[in-house]
């Protein structure tokens, strides 16, 4: 009786600290959010502004939070945590950004392009996935199961136009990623290796790494920060090519 009860309190103080942490990162995301200038145009403008604003306002990240949080704050790994949280949580939550996804996207469709965000990926070519490893690929899939990755990203398993399925882990928090949502997706053919939650959920090989999620019923996307050329190429109607 005594361990489970030491187990539940553990399980209890481990919920509580990652739900502060997240409390923590949408204070200070919402500051870098509202310090952002609402005159950008592109995407691509984002990330000298985001810079400029997170050492602005993280330098005086123990202002922001009340006593409790403080004291979260210094624990080890919690301020590593914060900041790994804040650009998913901007490119989620913060309207300015969102509206610059989402106008970019729009752009890219209303130009000549004839085929934005093309797709070269289905059942078929699981045959030969071990041959295309290290390629970028685009899909559509539907969202069959969905857990938990150990960075909060979710890892996700998709039915891919006719009908057998591959596991997505996710570089992007979009919440997207939903059981009976159709998403187009973005990413990297890998080798599973060593990632312990995909080997506990995945029984092939070979799983995608997302840098890029359209939600297709609203054309809403999610992208890895980083990446925005190759988005912008996606975009544009080319599928870009990988640095082997």
């Amino acid at each position: 009786m005594k361990k489970i009860l030491t187990l539940i309190l553990t399980l209890i103080s481990l919920t509580s600290f990652a739900q502060s942490i997240e409390t923590i990162t949408e204070k200070i995301s919402d500051k870098i959010c509202e310090c952002i200038s609402d005159d950008l145009k592109e995407y691509s403008e984002v990330k000298p502004e985001f810079n400029r604003c997170y050492d602005k306002e993280f330098n005086f990240i123990f202002n922001i939070v009340d006593s409790t949080e403080h004291k979260i704050l210094v624990k080890n790994g919690a301020l590593e945590k914060v900041k790994n949280g804040i650009i998913p949580t901007l490119n989620e939550k913060c309207e300015k950004i969102r509206k610059l996804i989402k106008s970019d996207l729009e752009n890219s469709t209303e130009l000549a392009t004839k085929n934005p965000c093309p797709t070269n990926f289905d059942s078929k070519d699981l045959r030969k996935i071990k041959k295309r490893n290290g390629e970028i690929v685009a899909f559509n899939g539907l969202v069959t199961n969905v857990h938990t990755a150990h960075n909060d990203k979710p890892y996700y398993q998709v039915k891919l136009q006719g009908g057998k399925t591959i596991w997505i882990t996710s570089l992007v928090k979009s919440g997207f990623e939903k059981e009976g949502k159709t998403l187009r997706i973005l990413g990297y053919i890998s080798e599973v290796g060593n990632d312990e939650i995909a080997k506990k959920y995945n029984d092939s090989d070979f799983h995608i790494l997302a840098f890029c999620v359209i939600e297709m019923d609203n054309k809403q996307m999610a992208m890895m920060p980083g990446s925005e050329l190759q988005i912008k190429e996606w975009m544009n109607g080319t599928i870009p090519k990988s640095e082997k």
